[in-house]
């Protein structure tokens, strides 16, 4: 007899098939995920891990090239090469020369314990403005982001390559000035006389302290200050706070001059001028408006005679001034 096959019975069939046929799908498909995965692990435990190396500070305080190295694989944006120092140059004309302050080439040579550099000394030489922080024993992200007043998030974007903060190691912190409490001794003491003092105008330094051929009796004679040359009627401005001792024309070969006590055993003196605005007498402020520059007295032609005394003892400007 034979047993017709019910729609049922059907059903069952082409489930069972399907069935089948997606559990073999399922056991390629994890065959396959598993093969992946062992796969993918030998060959990346037979990939060389690169390690960024590592440095003793001293070395990196002491050793130009070594610094440079050092920071090329962790800091993003910024480039760093090695100058070796020629003749003539100094902090100030390189860093107009790479068009970034001063304080960069300061910062980011921590070695340096005076602002003289010589021929054949090697600098670090970043290809932007920024200044290296030195990691303290107690540093985190959020210290050196408020010591800077840097966001912490962009600090770790520019030195992207650390990932530990050692102690002893650099920090690139873009577009800030070096931390002063941080520097050593010498350089500390450098900055702090740069407070005391502003520049009482801006213009072209054409005769520096000390010996020279004087330009008008050609005599090898002292030049106890410094000249800058600036148009005449130029305003110049009182460089700190002070009382003004003397105000006057016919003031030796200075000319027309004026003379600020600073009452912290400083003076300074500006000569040459061509117009007075103060008097004998009166209390200054720094950059308080005090002359026009000119070129009275013994001068070839327009510009500020600036002095800076301590006591009796003149001392070069540029000790003071940026």
């Amino acid at each position: 007899m034979e047993i017709n096959e019910t729609g049922f019975d059907k059903i069952i069939k082409v489930f069972f098939r399907w069935s089948v046929f997606l559990a073999v799908i399922l056991a390629v498909f994890i065959s396959a995920q598993i093969w992946v995965k062992k796969t993918a692990a030998k060959n990346i435990a037979s990939v060389p891990i690169v390690k960024i190396p590592t440095y003793p500070s001293e070395q990196l305080l002491n050793d130009v090239e070594i610094r440079s190295t050092y920071l090329a694989p962790r800091i993003r944006g910024v480039r760093f090469s090695v100058y070796t120092v020629k003749p003539g140059d100094n902090l100030w004309k390189l860093a107009k020369q790479y068009g970034y302050s001063v304080h960069t080439l300061i910062g980011c040579n921590p070695q340096l314990t005076t602002y003289n550099i010589s021929t054949r000394q090697k600098l670090l030489i970043p290809t932007s403005g920024g200044s290296l922080h030195p990691v303290q024993k107690n540093d985190t992200w959020e210290i050196i982001s408020d010591k800077y007043d840097v966001p912490a998030e962009n600090l770790k974007l520019t030195n992207f390559g650390v990932f530990e903060l050692v102690p002893g190691e650099y920090l690139f912190i873009a577009g800030k000035p070096p931390a002063v409490d941080l520097m050593n001794e010498s350089m500390q003491e450098k900055y702090a006389l740069r407070e005391l003092f502003v520049s009482p105008l801006g213009g072209r330094l054409t005769s520096a302290f000390g010996k020279r051929v004087h330009p008008i009796t050609g005599k090898v004679s002292m030049h106890g200050g410094i000249d800058i040359a600036v148009p005449e009627g130029t305003w110049v401005g009182a460089a700190a706070d002070g009382v003004v001792i003397l105000a006057g024309s016919n003031i030796g070969h200075y000319g027309t001059a004026v003379y600020i006590d600073h009452k912290n055993g400083y003076f300074t003196h500006y000569g040459h001028l061509s117009y007075i605005n103060v008097k004998t007498g009166q209390k200054v402020k720094a950059r308080q408006l005090i002359a026009k520059s000119g070129s009275t007295g013994n001068s070839t032609g327009p510009h500020l005679h600036f002095t800076i005394k301590k006591g009796d003892t003149s001392i070069d400007p540029l000790k003071f001034l940026w």
